[in-house]
């Protein structure tokens, strides 16, 4: 290898594990809030030594089975991540992107391709004449942080599905910081726009606790950010200089994807164009400050009774459409997991005191809700069918988690199997004819 090339290399891997370093900075500065500007400070210039990030990389590797080489994590991580950009009703969504690992187009992230769908002698239909269009719908769990396009849980869906001999197109419409009523505008949303589809599932519990301002206050986790980047006036979307429409909105979607990186590295961003970027009022990172949310317990109760109204609601909407939905609590690193003594990667979401305390509060409170339903899956599905997948991971064999809170692909096939068991179970396609 020549010495330019070498210095390439070397650039590549150095660049790598600085990435993998920030990303853990960027964890505590999502789940730690610091009022105290010296410990901002702090955490900002804080440093990760290389034996912590080789840590990580054998846990990711460990996570992903031995199926690809510490090299090769190194190469494909970064291309794993959330790319991000404001799309008009659900405020932000996936941008666009075509790499070896992650496809998006129109905002959707692939899945993979029934094979009892190209089975059959016409388009989208399966080997029995039959298919069904199911959509998907959470946060970066469900679009598959951490993993390739084809291990994420729709792709693992359809695998299930063709198991049991079931054609499903899957339609992944998660999306990075998505939390359920985000979900549900997204899903009205697709409603006006696309052909009803057969069967609609959900997968929520993780950004609900660690994004509770959004939860608590109704809106999306980048509200502080993107209000500070509309003025207030007649015409906020007209540009100062030119007065012409395209100005700040027709912006907004580069200074969105570009914002949170900038944030997550501690730097306060200047003036962008002729726009000022001021600092936040609150961050949804945090509960709202006020002294009925005093305790972890008013403030798991109250996320609680915001995810419930949501699930209600969204109940009233499915029925109305005469749509089957699912509702899956998912699993999380602080409840019911028990990691190796060698796992470091979810340490943040489970030992420090929030959002741990969070999690383990506000999903005994959900589970006894889950309790109340007896065999959700056995019972012909009217607005919505719950189940709580939560204790999933109690004795998983290696490591579900590629990072603080998503999963790996072997965690992704298990809470696809389950979600297949209970919605291909009242899936017309899998009926036998005449039925």
């Amino acid at each position: 290898m020549s010495g330019a090339a070498r210095i390439v290399g070397n650039s590549l891997i150095v660049t790598i594990l600085i990435f993998l370093a920030l990303a853990v900075i960027e964890l505590a500065a999502r789940i730690v809030d610091t009022p105290n500007a010296e410990r901002k400070k702090q955490q900002q210039t804080s440093t990760i030594s290389k034996e912590a990030i080789d840590n990580i990389i054998k846990n990711i590797a460990i996570a992903y089975d031995g199926r690809y080489t510490e090299e090769q994590i190194l190469k494909m991580f970064p291309l794993l991540q959330d790319q991000l950009r404001y799309r008009p009703w659900i405020q932000i969504g996936n941008a666009d992107h075509n790499n070896p690992f992650s496809v998006v187009e129109k905002g959707i992230r692939k899945s993979l391709a029934s094979g009892k769908c190209a089975e059959a002698s016409g388009p989208g239909k399966g080997a029995e004449g039959k298919s069904e269009v199911i959509w998907f719908y959470g946060g970066s769990t469900v679009y598959g942080i951490g993993v390739p396009w084809w291990d994420t849980i729709p792709s693992k869906f359809v695998e299930e599905a063709d198991r049991s001999g079931v054609c499903i197109i899957a339609v992944n419409y998660g999306v990075p910081y998505h939390y359920s009523r985000q979900e549900a505008i997204y899903f009205a949303s697709n409603l006006m726009n696309e052909p009803r589809p057969d069967a609609v599932v959900f997968l929520d519990g993780l950004n609900e606790f660690f994004q509770p301002g959004s939860t608590i206050r109704a809106e999306p986790f980048f509200t502080p950010t993107l209000d500070k980047l509309v003025p207030v006036g007649s015409e906020p979307g007209a540009d100062s200089r030119t007065n012409q429409t395209p100005g700040i909105l027709s912006r907004l979607s580069s200074l969105a994807r570009n914002l949170q990186a900038l944030r997550w590295l501690g730097l306060s961003p200047g003036p962008t164009d002729s726009i000022a970027i001021r600092e936040e009022a609150y961050s949804n990172r945090n509960p709202p400050d006020s002294k009925a949310l005093a305790t972890d317990e008013q403030v798991s109760q109250a996320i609680v009774d915001r995810y419930l109204a949501t699930r209600r609601f969204l109940s009233k909407l499915c029925e109305s459409y005469g749509t089957k939905c699912f509702q899956f609590l998912q699993p999380v690193p602080a409840v019911d997991y028990r990691p190796q003594a060698s796992e470091v990667v979810t340490e943040p979401a489970r030992k420090l005191p929030e959002p741990a305390n969070r999690f383990v509060t506000g999903y005994s409170i959900l589970r006894k809700h889950f309790a109340a339903k007896d065999a959700p899956c056995a019972a012909e599905p009217k607005g919505m069918v719950e189940v709580d997948l939560s204790s999933l991971f109690k004795s998983y064999d290696g490591i579900p988690y590629v990072d603080y809170g998503h999963y790996a692909p072997r965690a992704n096939k298990l809470i696809a199997a389950e979600m297949s068991r209970c919605v291909l179970a009242r899936s017309e396609a899998a009926r036998g004819p005449g039925e």
